[in-house]
């Protein structure tokens, strides 16, 4: 859950302390970084802070600041959310990030993704993204996705790539569910794009169609600033592991061009493009005003409750 476990009134030293770490003596890396920066600051903890003038805090100030674990790492998924915006990342970027993480001493997952774009290992931070995120978790939790990561490759993270007949009559059940239901929504979503069933070859798996639920329930696009808003979205309401690590990850694909999506392939500065940034951080606070956990849902245990009363029962607004 994005920036979950800081207040308002600590904003303006957390954004000092990102400030200290990422501020270069010669100024931010890109005109991108602080202007997301201010918009994910205002968005989610209501406060206005110019990041082009705060001054920095060092890595001792913030360690007596923020005490708390919950703290630190929220502030060093910032870290690595400001280091996912640039491509290249300069050296002193990826000491500064290594540094504070060790002085603060947060061992994220996040951090094993920031390691692999620093050292530019598109192929290592693919693997590592899709096997620490949610979905990954999802994956490995089934008791042959090895064999199929081995047999077909990474397509194997999200795809379809041995037929699930379950899966497949599971998906096709939605299709009798009334029309104001969520069910019949995500499936008329499937049908609208012409998507497979998942299940059937080619289809989305059973972790990458989880997020076609969220699709529905925020109503995101499926292009790339619908998919970066809908990682913001799930991210923001979410505490399951690996959670924040689809946000940054889609930051890094979709921004920062640092590695390829298994789907979309590589598709940099998508964000920074007109209205982007202000859609993300927005998808962020909607996802931070749910009363419901977005990611840990057996949605079709709901599937046939109206789309509407969801949204409104788990705090879902525009």
């Amino acid at each position: 859950m994005f920036l979950a476990h800081t207040s308002a009134d600590q904003a303006e030293q957390l954004a000092a302390a990102v400030v200290g770490a990422m501020r270069l003596p010669s100024g931010w890396c890109s005109k991108f970084q602080p202007h997301f920066l201010s918009l994910i600051f205002r968005e989610l903890l209501e406060v206005e802070i110019d990041f082009q003038r705060i001054p920095g805090l060092s890595v001792a100030e913030a360690g007596v600041i923020f005490p708390d674990p919950l703290q630190r790492q929220e502030l060093i998924e910032l870290l690595v959310l400001t280091e996912m915006m640039v491509n290249p990342i300069p050296a002193e970027l990826e000491r500064s990030l290594e540094h504070w993480a060790d002085a603060l001493n947060v061992h994220d997952r996040s951090l094993v993704l920031a390691r692999d774009v620093a050292t530019q290992a598109r192929a290592q931070a693919q693997s590592d993204f899709y096997r620490l995120f949610w979905m990954g978790e999802e994956d490995r939790q089934k008791a042959n996705f090895e064999r199929l990561l081995v047999k077909h490759g990474s397509q194997a993270w999200t795809f379809t790539v041995e037929e699930d007949p379950e899966l497949s009559a599971q998906w096709r059940s939605l299709a009798q569910l009334p029309e104001s239901t969520l069910g019949a929504a995500v499936w008329q979503h499937y049908q609208s794009h012409s998507f497979t069933t998942p299940g059937e070859l080619g289809g989305a798996n059973a972790a990458l169609a989880h997020h076609d639920w969220l699709h529905v329930l925020g109503g995101y696009d499926v292009d790339v600033i619908g998919e970066v808003e809908n990682a913001a979205f799930g991210a923001g309401s979410s505490s399951v592991p690996g959670s924040t690590l689809w946000f940054l990850g889609a930051m890094a694909m979709f921004e920062g061009g640092l590695f390829d999506s298994v789907v979309a392939g590589c598709q940099p500065h998508q964000i920074s493009a007109a209205a982007g940034p202000e859609r993300v951080a927005h998808a962020l606070r909607r996802g931070k005003q749910c009363k419901q956990d977005l990611l840990a849902i057996d949605y079709f245990s709901v599937a046939d409750q109206p789309l509407v009363d969801l949204q409104e029962a788990w705090g879902i607004k525009d």
